[in-house]
């Protein structure tokens, strides 16, 4: 498959064009705190971060003594993540693979898929099948992790137009509602040294509610609902769409 029949997703130049900002990296260990305590974690816990990125949470998890197992299909963030645990002196597991292909019979307690890594497929069946990926590797009374930036988030704040300065140039943005409100298209135009590079960012947005009954739907039992990794309410004032379904 050539570059230009591939998404903006499987694209390792978008991801190379797009590093982690430092601050996201240092927000990890507070993020991790939080998650811990979301899902009421203790004793020897064996955690998957699908689509783990540059590993920061994958980092900081394992910090904290956990057995974590960290999968992404963009080989450039995969060999950041390695490198950073070979300095932290972590044994962490990473895997180059495809969510709607990765699944582990009943392998890990708990998995955590984070900062909107989900909802990247046109085809609704194969996001599903991610979800279902989840459920199968997940052990009897395993816990789910879903972090994205709600449908209802995503209505108060939406802007059509904007841009912000980076380290080398600009990021101009702009952006449309389709479906019916259920998919966001993202032009994001880079201008660096005189040279620009546009990508087309899109996928999926989702509900509560909706996110909830699709994991009703592959099995799950108990869904809780969030508004931040903090565990306040989801409301008005949300500023993360956190789903914690356990199997």
């Amino acid at each position: 498959m050539n570059s230009e029949d591939r998404s903006w997703h499987e694209k390792e130049e978008f991801w190379k064009d797009n590093p982690f900002p430092k601050e996201m990296i240092e927000r990890a260990e507070e993020e991790v705190d939080k998650l811990i305590e979301l899902a009421d974690l203790s004793g020897n816990i064996k955690v998957l971060d699908l689509c783990c990125g540059v590993g920061r949470h994958s980092i900081e998890l394992a910090k904290r003594g956990y057995d974590v197992t960290g999968v992404d299909l963009t080989e450039h963030y995969l060999e950041k993540a390695k490198d950073r645990a070979e300095e932290e002196n972590l044994d962490i597991e990473f895997i180059r693979d495809d969510m709607r292909e990765f699944k582990i019979e009943k392998e890990f307690d708990l998995v955590v898929n984070l900062f909107t890594s989900f909802g990247y497929f046109e085809d609704e069946k194969e996001n599903m099948k991610v979800l279902e990926n989840v459920y199968y590797s997940l052990k009897p009374k395993g816990k789910f992790i879903l972090d994205v930036m709600g449908k209802e988030i995503i209505a108060r704040i939406f802007q059509e137009k904007d841009w912000n300065k980076i380290e080398d140039g600009f990021k101009l943005f702009e952006r449309s509602i389709e479906k019916d409100w259920s998919w966001l298209n993202n032009r994001r135009i880079r201008i660096t040294e005189g040279k620009v590079k546009e990508y087309n960012v899109s996928h999926w947005l989702y509900s509560a509610e909706e996110l909830k009954n699709m994991l009703k739907e592959v099995g799950f039992d108990s869904i809780n609902v969030y508004g931040s990794y903090g565990g306040r309410p989801y409301d008005k004032e949300a500023n993360r769409l956190i789903v914690v379904g356990v199997k």
